[in-house]
């Protein structure tokens, strides 16, 4: 006889509805205004005004590019037509001239993982921003970052952001199946890599199931991969594999001490710790980062040597209030030298943009559903913490 639960499967079976519909109407209207890609495009006089160009140099290179055939992007202004060029109409652009690539300098990808033991604390905004900041940041786009998302958070929440239809229902081709199948290069290439809006990102989507392979990690890992350490999966059968495609990684995941956590930890580079002024969130933050050892040491337990250059704190939720302002002086006295200047602003349009399933830096501002004011200032901000961790990153890799 099947138990009475009250309404419980009836309003799993209304959200899950939900879910769908809400996907299918944003995917809609994406079609409807054809907005299914990258809005920003750039005139001519504004890629003269990039790094490394001049306006004498774009002409000669459109020309050139032109008479073999190379189509770049227009669009129709009255009578005329104007150049509107794309992410990649630059790029090739700075190609075209010779300019070196980030991959010319460091052979190897970077792995970033923003993580604290606290929920909530923007780490799946932070780690969603970056991706689509440092790709598509003016001052950056000579170096032509090829980006990628490793979402190991069952909620999905990074997934919803960058490919918000692979974010809905029972996913098979997540990041958690592809550590325990021990694929090849081009298997991860063609069945779990999933593209996003932003040319130049992609992302290994999550699934709410993988939340039941984390809690049996061990005994799978046993099973599948006899001889492999629990914490060295991510590095060994995803991140190496994929190396030769990619600039940086980006991996996410839930605020729980779990399997996935450790192993993003043991595969990683460098440690963003997003650090809420609020009392609360901010004590435990410093609890998660007294945990940290502990982390390590369980993770060299295994065998294995973490890899880490450093852990970077840096202000998330900020605003000018007073309180706010004593945090982030007590931060830069744990993080001392660690900290980042740049901090993540709470505005409304950090807030506001999972309405459309977007970044601030993805979000188009005709069909942003809050005041285009706010999503200009978001995007700034977005744009002066991408650019602020990318110098200190490169600072540390200068290092090595």
């Amino acid at each position: 006889m099947k138990r009475d639960y009250g309404d419980v499967f009836e309003i799993a079976n209304r959200a899950n509805g939900m879910l769908h519909g809400l996907s299918n109407h944003i995917e809609q209207q994406r079609q409807e205004f054809n907005q299914k890609g990258y809005y920003q495009t750039f005139s001519r006089n504004a890629v003269a005004n990039l790094p490394l160009l001049s306006k004498h140099a774009v002409v000669a290179a459109i020309n050139e590019m032109e008479a073999k055939g190379y189509e770049f992007g227009k669009k129709q202004t009255g009578s005329t037509s104007q150049y509107a060029l794309s992410i990649q109409n630059v790029v090739d652009i700075y190609q075209h001239r010779k300019v070196p690539k980030y991959r010319d300098k460091h052979k190897s990808p970077f792995v970033v993982f923003v993580v604290n033991l606290k929920g909530g604390v923007s780490k799946t905004v932070t780690t969603v921003t970056l991706a689509h900041g440092m790709r598509a940041h003016p001052a950056m786009l000579h170096n032509d970052l090829r980006i990628l998302v490793i979402d190991l958070d069952p909620q999905a929440s990074s997934t919803m952001f960058l490919s918000h239809t692979n974010s809905v229902g029972s996913v098979l081709e997540t990041a958690a199946q592809a550590m325990l199948n021990d694929l090849d290069t081009d298997q991860l290439r063609e069945q779990f890599v999933k593209p996003t809006v932003m040319p130049g990102v992609d992302v290994i989507p999550a699934s709410i199931d993988d939340g039941f392979v984390a809690s049996d990690w061990e005994a799978l890992i046993a099973e599948h991969l006899p001889g492999v350490a629990p914490s060295e999966v991510l590095r060994r059968n995803v991140i190496d594999r994929l190396a030769d495609d990619y600039d940086f990684i980006f991996i996410d995941t839930g605020p729980h001490l779990d399997a996935f956590m450790l192993n993003a930890i043991a595969a990683s580079d460098v440690l963003l710790t997003p650090t809420p002024p609020a009392q609360v969130d901010f004590h435990s933050t410093l609890k998660y980062l007294t945990r940290l050892p502990e982390m390590l040491e369980r993770i060299e337990n295994e065998g294995i040597e973490p890899r880490l250059k450093a852990n970077i704190g840096f202000m998330s939720k900020m605003t000018s209030k007073h309180d706010h302002l004593t945090s982030q002086s007590f931060a830069r006295e744990v993080f001392t030298k660690s900290m980042l200047d740049a901090v993540l602003p709470r505005l409304d349009g950090f807030e506001r943009c999972g309405e459309s399933f977007d970044t601030v830096i993805s979000a188009n501002p005709n069909s942003y559903p809050g005041s285009a004011d706010a999503l200009r200032k978001a995007k700034q901000e977005a744009e002066q913490f991408s650019r602020a961790v990318f110098d200190r990153i490169e600072y540390i890799r200068s290092l090595q």
